[in-house]
C-alpha cells in the first residue's frame, strides 16, 4: 500500500523538481507547494519524506527578495511543525525536515541574493564601459573638429595674406 502512494509521489516529485529549475520568482511557488504537498502525503508512513521539505526549501531562494524568501522558508518549517504536532511524528522525520531545511533554504537564499547582486554589478560595469566608449568617441570628434577648424582658419588667413602680398 505504501508503494501505491510513494511511487506516484516520487514520479510527481521528479516532474516538479526538474520543472523548478526552469522557473523563478512567484512562478516557482506552485512547484514548492507541490513538493511540500508530496511531503505531507508521504510523511505519515515514511520518515524519509522529510527530504521533500528539504528540496522545497532549496527552491525558496529563487522566489524573490531575501525577506520574502525567508517568510516562505518559515512557512515550510511551520507546516512541518504543524504536521509533526497533529500526527505525532517521530524525531527522525521532523529533525531533518526542520534543521536541514533551514540550513539549505538559508544558504540558497544567501547565494541567490549574491547572484542577483553579481548580475547587477555586471550590468553596471557594462553600462560604465559603454559610457566610457561614448565619451572617448566624443573626445575624438571634438579633437578632430578643433583641429580641422584650426587648420581651415589658418588656410583662410594665409590665403588672404597671400592675396594681399600678391596685390
Amino acid at each position: 500500500r505504501e508503494w501505491l502512494i510513494d511511487g506516484p509521489a516520487l514520479a510527481a516529485f521528479l516532474v516538479l523538481y526538474f520543472r523548478g529549475f526552469w522557473l523563478c520568482g512567484r512562478t516557482l511557488l506552485p512547484v514548492i507547494f507541490g513538493i511540500v504537498a508530496i511531503g505531507l502525503v508521504t510523511a505519515p508512513h515514511n520518515p524519509g519524506a522529510s527530504c521533500f521539505f528539504i528540496f522545497a526549501a532549496g527552491f525558496v531562494g529563487e522566489v524573490g527578495r531575501p525577506a520574502v524568501a525567508v517568510r516562505w522558508l518559515g512557512a515550510i518549517v511551520a507546516i512541518v511543525a504543524v504536521q509533526t504536532y497533529l500526527l505525532s511524528l517521530s524525531p527522525p522525520f521532523w529533525v531533518p525536515a526542520t534543521v536541514i531545511s533551514i540550513l539549505v533554504g538559508g544558504s540558497n537564499i544567501h547565494f541567490c541574493e549574491m547572484r542577483r547582486k553579481d548580475r547587477a554589478l555586471i550590468k553596471a560595469h557594462e553600462a560604465a564601459e559603454h559610457l566610457a566608449t561614448i565619451a572617448e568617441r566624443e573626445r575624438i570628434a571634438r579633437d578632430l573638429h578643433d583641429l580641422l577648424g584650426h587648420t581651415l582658419s589658418i588656410i583662410v588667413l594665409k590665403s588672404e595674406l597671400a592675396a594681399k602680398v600678391a596685390d
